[in-house]
């Protein structure tokens, strides 16, 4: 069956399993000079963040990856930052998102590797 005719089934059966799926091959996938850091008040939500810092290059860098509670969805944020006053531009978050379907076809590695050579990360910590 086309990876197209299983648009919007769950990645895995259970948050579990999923989130099990995404931490290894996002382990595997996380490139030299990041890190892989889990968000601890939710298990389906990781930060990938910048240990190699380049002179100029602010310290709080990270892409920020989530599987959507029904499974679906694998979302990637960049380029966000949290200059200024909080106001609506700060939760509209920059964001790629992929179809759990789709992310079985061309792989996590494959989106993390677009993702990075084409994209920001998102910066914290300025405010």
């Amino acid at each position: 069956m086309s990876w197209l005719k299983r648009s919007g089934e769950p990645l895995a059966p259970t948050r579990e399993e999923a989130a099990r799926l995404i931490q290894a091959e996002l382990e595997a996938a996380v490139p030299k000079g990041w890190v892989l850091r889990d968000i601890e008040r939710d298990a389906l939500a990781w930060s990938i963040v910048k240990i190699d810092i380049q002179s100029g290059e602010w310290a709080n860098r990270d892409y920020g990856v989530r599987l959507s509670k029904g499974l679906e969805l694998l979302i990637f944020t960049h380029g966000n930052k949290d200059v200024g006053p909080s106001s609506l531009h700060h939760v509209l978050l920059r964001s790629l998102v992929i179809d759990a379907a789709a992310l079985r076809h061309f792989g996590l590695a494959a989106c993390l590797e677009h993702l990075m050579a084409r994209y920001e990360p998102n910066e914290w910590g300025y405010t």
